[in-house]
This record gives C-alpha cells, sequence and structure tokens, in this order.
C-alpha cells in the first residue's frame, strides 16, 4: 500500500498527474483529498494555465448544471460550478479517465479538490498513529481497487486500468 502524510489537520494533500487539454503532457499538481466532495474541483486558473485550456474552449465546451445538480457546500449554499471535459489522471501508476470535473468563473477559493468521482478507485485507510519524521500526524494509505480494472458495465467504456498492464 501506497501512503502520504496527514496534515495537523487531518487531510492529506496527494500529487497527481493530469493529463494536458492536448493530451500530450502531465504536470504534477497538488490535491487536496477531499471525501466529502462527490466530484474533482480544478479552478480555472489552472485549467487555463497549468493544463492547457483556453477560455474559448471552456467557454465552447462548459455544461451547466441543473440548481438539483449543483453540489452541496458545507454551509449548506448550492456551488456556481459547471462542467468541463477530464482528460486523464495518474494515481500512483493509475490511470482514471473521468467524464468530466467541475469549475466556475465566479468562485475565487476553488481548490484542487480530489473528490469521490476519483477517490472510488481507491481503497483508503488512515492510521494516525502511523507516525514517523515525515509524518508527525499520521498516513493516510492507499491502493488502486482491482476491480475497477474492469470496466463498470453501467457506466459504459473502459477508464481504469493499471499502467502497468499490457493493453491490448
Amino acid at each position: 500500500m501506497k501512503s502520504i502524510p496527514l496534515l495537523k489537520t487531518g487531510v492529506a494533500n496527494i500529487f497527481l498527474g493530469m493529463a494536458m487539454l492536448d493530451g500530450l503532457e502531465m504536470p504534477v499538481l497538488k490535491f487536496l483529498v477531499d471525501t466529502g466532495a462527490t466530484r474533482t474541483t480544478i479552478p480555472k486558473e489552472t485549467l487555463v494555465e497549468e493544463l492547457g485550456y483556453t477560455e474559448e474552449y471552456i467557454k465552447n465546451n462548459k455544461v451547466f448544471l441543473s440548481d438539483d445538480e449543483k453540489p452541496t457546500m458545507a454551509n449548506g449554499s448550492k456551488a456556481n460550478v459547471y462542467k468541463v471535459k477530464a482528460q486523464r489522471i495518474n494515481i500512483g501508476g493509475h490511470e482514471i479517465q473521468p467524464d468530466y470535473i467541475l469549475t466556475s468563473d465566479t468562485i475565487t477559493s476553488l481548490n484542487l479538490l480530489l473528490g469521490l468521482d476519483i477517490l472510488r478507485y481507491f481503497k483508503f485507510t488512515y492510521d494516525f498513529d502511523a507516525i514517523d519524521a515525515d509524518a508527525p500526524y499520521g498516513r493516510m494509505f492507499y491502493e488502486f481497487r482491482e476491480s475497477c480494472i474492469e470496466p463498470y458495465r453501467k457506466m459504459g467504456d473502459h477508464f481504469a486500468y493499471n499502467l502497468d498492464e499490457t493493453k491490448e
């Protein structure tokens, strides 16, 4: 199992590669693991500045959410976000191809949040007693759920696999 240190607040930051829009590069970004977030969110500025999205692409391809679909924030308000097609995400040698991520034109405090749409592919364990010099507050352990290598039939195409496997 791989692990990452927990922060003093009990949360974890995970570094993962996310493909640029053109799919050629995969810069590493630091996401906050958010088990309370339904969807992965990325600030619009990060999409443009680090992942190769253009304002025109976002404008032409964003999908607005109905009020029922908008996520509820911790304070009870509805988030003013919309969907944008995601490319692919690499976490620990496993590639995930989510259908979309959430972003916003108006929420300036939007963080890089790794939500349950990606976290569901992994098994997580938090150990607050696994303390060492690199992890004074404990560790979050994670491993890829091998059942995700086969596509979920109800969700369509093959979208999660182990990068070490030979693809046919």
